[in-house]
Order: structure tokens, then C-alpha cells, then sequence
């Protein structure tokens, strides 16, 4: 038996195309014809921050068994005839598809590749090196390569050893693509108060928002998120849905892992477009500025930088005001280049009080003869007491502790906020060590 890993991106068209669609499609037809997968369909979605990125920056890998090297010539000939019929039907002038195929084991170039992709940027030139020395084959039906390096990740990312979740993905026939999602509401928030835990960002209920249809033209109905693929098909089967569903497919992704951020030792080590974790202590008071952000400095023994919690976090940034000068924290998010006017910014996903700063605010002094509250007597005079006329020319202002509104733990923004890599608190503790290999469930199935 011959493992082969197909890895595709940058199918997504502005005229409705998806390269999670076109990936269903092609495993549908590879189940057809009696292939086996080795692995459930791979979602990989790569660092958000990219310039260049894809809509939700995300390529898909196929995983599978072929028997010969003829088998093996089948399947890629299929996959390249299927991706110029898909493209050929949605032309787009800006995405640049590319699909690519390796043999065996997955090399260590190509996961060194996938990991690097996760927070940081990867040249097309990195890509094709890559290619070069681990003998990947790859096809594009255009002259621009960027796809390469979605679709190289795509395959290098594994996660056998990783934290990983789930996604079934519906899809909608044809002639409703770009219309209204006709998905009940209220079945949404029902399956995911049945199943709870089990499922992930499916409902947002501070905005009473639906969050597992998307509104784009793309073929995509919904995408239900959760921890295994059983819960998956069971929930879906309680949504209620008033239109006819084409496809599901089942995907394995590092969604809502955080394996997008690079814990650095130091704030100096970062730069734009790279998604961190750091550590650091507040050294300005967080201030909310026009249009409703929140900005603040954070700062080590070295460098600092701009955090910035964006208006579209909502509550998240009543959580970021309460933050005081001198209290220790860590900040996760992705870091956005200088502009006019500001210099590099990391955009907060969510932040650690690791350790909260005293605050204190300066009282006059109270009367040691009656207790009434002192005034001052004029600079450098000390205080009186207006009530009984003492006088004490030494007093100075009391420090009282202030009570801090915010607790050493982890904050996050509301559901509607979150990217797809972006790990919920509710998972911490729940992360994957590692994949079984086992399939118990179809890949894809076709409803219509």
C-alpha cells in the first residue's frame, strides 16, 4: 500500500467557489471509485494575518491508501482533471489554485513548512525549495504559484501529534448558492444545549447570533463545530433545515486550537504579520479612543508594543480597561504592520492577568479628634478640620487600596469575535494529544 497526500488552496472564487467544496467533491468521487482514506478530510487553517491570505485562509488535505503506483497515477490525474473543471466554472483573477501530491511519510521540510505557516510568513520561494528537495509533485492551472504554499502546508500539517477538533461541513446545491441560508434559528440554539461541550462557537448568545452559517455567495450551508465526529453527525440531524443539502463532509482541523500562536520569549522577537503569545507588564492605562477601540502598552525588560482590543470584541474591552499600569499579563494575538500614525499593533485575542498590580487612590486625612474628613490648610501647611479646627501642619494624604474589578485568569472576547483559530477557554484541558488513525465515519456523503 502507497499513502499519498493531496493538498489543495486558493480555490475560493468571488462567484461562489470553496476550496472545502471542491475538496468534498473530489473525495466523493475517490470514494466512488473504491478508494480508501487513511485520515478524515484535513481543514488546515494558516496564520490570519497574512496580507495575501485566502477568505478564512484555510487549504484542505486528502489522505489516502493506493495499492500500485498505477492506482496512484489514477487519483492524481483525476484530482488535477477535477480542480481545471471547478475552476473553469468559477474563474476568479485573483486566486491562484494549486494543487500538489506527496508519497509516503510525510517529509520534515514540509512539516517544518506547515508549522512555520501556522503564525509567520512563508515565501513562495520557501514553498518551492521545499518541493524541490522532498520530491512533491504539483499542478496549477494558472502561472501564479501562491496556492503552493496552502496547499504544502495543508499536507505537512498532520496533526497526529496535535491538537485538532472537528467540522462537518453541509453544502448547498447549486441553485441556491448566493440566496438566504434557510436554517432554523432556534433548532441551532436546540442541538447546541443538547450536546453543550461537545460542540464549539456554534451560537453566540450575547448577540443572539447564529454562528455556524456563514454569508458569503459560497456553496457552504454550515459548518458545525465540535470534538468528535459522531456528535457531529448526531447533531446535525436535529437541525432544521428548509432547503436541499448536496453534500456533508466531515473535516479533522486545528480550528479553535490556537495553533496559529508562537509563545516568544521576548516582545522584541516580534513582528507584523506574526501571531504570538508574550508576556508582559501594562505600562499604560488602557484608553478607548474613536471608533471604540482599546489601546494600551504592554512592555518586558526590552522591548514594547502597542495592544489593541478592536471595537468588534464588544464586552472584551470593558475586561481590557480594568487592566492598571504595573500588572503582569500575557496577550495572545496576531500583530498588525506600522501605519501612519502607530507603530506595530498586536490585535487581542485574549489575555492571562497573571499577577494584578496594588492601586491605590489618596484620601484627605481623617480628624484624630472628631473624625471628620480634614481639608487642606494650603501648600506645604499641612491639614485642618473644618468641623472642630484642628490643625495638624504634618499630615499628608492617606494611601487606601483600591479593589481591583478584574481577577488573575484568562478573558476572551464574545463567540461572534472569534476567528478560526482562536482557542475558547471552555477547551483548555480538552486539547488532543494525538489522532488514532481510525475512520469510523464517511468522509463525504452525498444527499442530493
Amino acid at each position: 500500500m502507497i499513502s499519498i497526500h493531496i493538498g489543495v488552496d486558493d480555490v475560493d472564487s468571488i462567484h461562489g467557489g470553496c476550496t472545502t467544496h471542491f475538496a468534498a467533491k473530489l473525495a466523493f468521487e475517490l470514494k466512488k471509485r473504491g478508494f480508501s482514506f487513511i485520515d478524515y478530510l484535513n481543514l488546515v487553517r494558516l496564520n490570519p494575518a497574512v496580507p495575501f491570505k485566502t477568505r478564512g485562509n484555510g487549504a484542505v488535505a486528502l489522505r489516502l491508501a493506493v495499492e500500485s503506483e498505477s492506482e496512484y497515477y489514477v487519483v492524481w490525474e483525476l484530482a488535477k482533471h477535477m480542480l481545471n473543471e471547478y475552476i473553469s466554472e468559477l474563474k476568479d483573477p485573483k486566486h491562484q489554485p494549486v494543487i500538489a501530491v506527496f508519497r509516503g511519510s510525510v517529509g520534515e521540510r514540509v512539516q517544518k513548512l506547515a508549522v512555520k505557516a501556522m503564525s509567520d510568513i512563508v515565501t513562495l520561494d520557501l514553498a518551492l525549495k521545499a518541493v524541490e528537495k522532498e520530491g512533491v509533485e504539483f499542478y496549477s492551472p494558472k502561472s501564479e504559484l501562491r496556492g503552493l504554499i496552502g496547499a504544502l502546508a495543508a499536507i505537512g500539517y498532520t496533526m497526529q501529534n496535535t491538537d485538532y477538533t472537528f467540522e462537518l461541513i453541509a453544502y448547498r446545491v447549486r441553485e441556491y448558492w448566493g440566496k438566504p441560508r434557510l436554517v432554523d434559528a432556534e433548532s441551532v440554539i436546540r442541538v447546541d444545549k443538547v450536546f453543550k461541550d461537545k460542540l464549539l462557537l456554534n451560537y453566540d448568545y450575547e448577540s443572539n447570533r447564529v454562528l455556524i452559517t456563514p454569508r458569503g455567495p459560497d456553496p457552504v450551508l454550515l459548518g458545525l463545530r465540535g470534538e468528535e465526529p459522531g456528535v457531529l453527525i448526531e447533531a446535525f440531524k436535529l437541525l432544521v433545515i428548509h432547503e436541499p443539502v448536496e453534500y456533508i463532509a466531515i473535516y479533522r482541523t486545528n480550528q479553535h486550537t490556537d495553533s496559529h500562536l508562537k509563545r516568544l520569549n521576548s516582545i522584541c522577537d516580534a513582528h507584523p504579520y506574526m501571531c504570538v503569545s508574550v508576556v508582559g507588564v501594562v505600562k499604560t492605562k488602557p484608553e478607548r479612543l474613536r471608533g471604540g477601540h482599546v489601546f494600551f502598552e504592554l512592555c518586558d525588560s526590552a522591548c514594547c508594543i502597542t495592544v489593541a482590543a478592536y471595537e468588534p470584541t464588544k464586552s472584551f474591552r470593558d475586561v481590557v480597561e480594568k487592566l492598571e499600569p504595573g500588572d503582569l499579563i500575557e496577550a495572545c494575538g496576531c500583530i498588525r504592520p506600522p501605519g501612519p500614525g502607530h507603530g506595530p499593533t498586536l490585535n487581542l485575542e485574549k489575555l492571562r492577568v497573571i499577577e494584578l498590580a496594588r492601586v491605590f487612590r489618596y484620601e484627605n486625612p481623617r480628624c484624630p479628634v472628631c473624625g471628620a474628613r480634614m481639608e487642606s490648610a494650603g501648600r506645604d501647611k499641612g491639614y485642618r478640620c473644618k468641623k472642630c479646627s484642628f490643625r495638624d501642619p504634618n499630615a499628608r494624604k492617606v494611601a487606601v487600596p483600591v479593589r481591583r474589578e478584574i481577577k488573575p485568569g484568562w478573558y476572551q472576547p464574545p463567540y461572534s469575535a472569534f476567528k478560526h483559530l482562536m482557542k475558547p477557554i471552555e477547551r483548555f484541558g480538552r486539547e488532543k494529544k494525538f489522532f488514532n488513525g481510525q475512520v469510523e465515519y464517511d468522509v463525504v456523503v452525498k444527499l442530493a
